[in-house]
């Protein structure tokens, strides 16, 4: 059944809920809370990659994440982590203290990459985009957007199993908000079933982005968007959802179990 990863943000900039203001102890306590509303994975970042977010160093973001996984790991949380990172050495030194997973949103996993998550019998998450954080949205020009995009994630999985992982260990993301305009995100929404044909879990991570908006309305309004755009998602054959919101996207997802069920 699809999967709920719940987001930690150990960042001060993050578009919803980064925070200047972050500490261990209150990122600490919310993954507690997303664990008790049902999360199955906590994904951490600690690197914003919203559109024309600033960079910040390897050991910046090794500070803001580490911490926190050994602090996870040392409470004995059984709860898989994922990292969310866009650099190898970040995901060397979340791997070798606990982390199971690593959400690769730089759209160029590397050799040196695929063989430390074969080494640590790891998941990769393999996501689609183009360019930078700083540019990614000045390069939206597509001529079939579906099957560039399929056409990307295929050869990254041809890439992945070639080096030695196999397809289990893999996860697929079209990547939404990432070199896609609003009406290309809609697009992919609408055609989500298409990359099923890989056969590889499909992870959607749309929680709360900016193609959403309603009305200029800002990221804290638009969950009733978000759960319709769950919706659409879990029907479409969406595997895991990554979410700000677990506890209503556990109930979106109740709810949807038992409609499932219904003849």
């Amino acid at each position: 059944m699809p999967q709920i990863w719940g987001i930690i943000n150990a960042t001060p900039d993050s578009f919803y809920d980064g925070n200047p203001a972050n500490t261990l102890d209150s990122l600490l306590a919310r993954a507690q809370t997303l664990v008790q509303d049902g999360a199955d994975v906590l994904d951490i970042g600690g690197e914003s990659t919203r559109p024309t977010s600033t960079p910040v160093s390897e050991d910046e973001e090794m500070a803001r994440v580490l911490p926190l996984i050994k602090a996870l790991r040392a409470r004995g949380l059984k709860t898989p982590l994922s990292l969310d990172t866009r650099h190898v050495s970040v995901a060397k030194a979340g791997l070798e203290n606990g982390v199971t997973i690593i959400n690769d949103v730089s759209g160029n996993p590397t050799k040196e990459l695929f063989s430390l998550v074969k080494k640590h019998q790891a998941q990769l998450v393999l996501m689609h985009t183009r360019g930078t954080p700083q540019t990614m949205q000045t390069q939206t020009n597509y001529t079939d957007l579906i099957k560039e995009v399929y056409d990307f994630l295929a050869e990254k999985i041809a890439q992945a199993t070639t080096t030695g992982l196999t397809k289990e260990q893999l996860i697929i993301d079209v990547g939404f908000g990432f070199a896609k305009d609003r009406a290309q995100n809609y697009t992919l929404l609408k055609n989500l079933h298409y990359f099923k044909k890989l056969g590889i879990p499909l992870l959607v991570a749309l929680s709360r982005k900016s193609f959403l908006s309603q009305a200029g309305d800002t990221p804290k309004e638009r969950l009733p968007q978000t759960l319709g755009a769950h919706l659409i998602a879990l029907e479409q054959g969406a595997d895991i959802l990554r979410v700000h919101d677990v506890k209503e996207t556990k109930q979106l997802l109740n709810f949807w179990k038992e409609l499932e069920k219904t003849k």
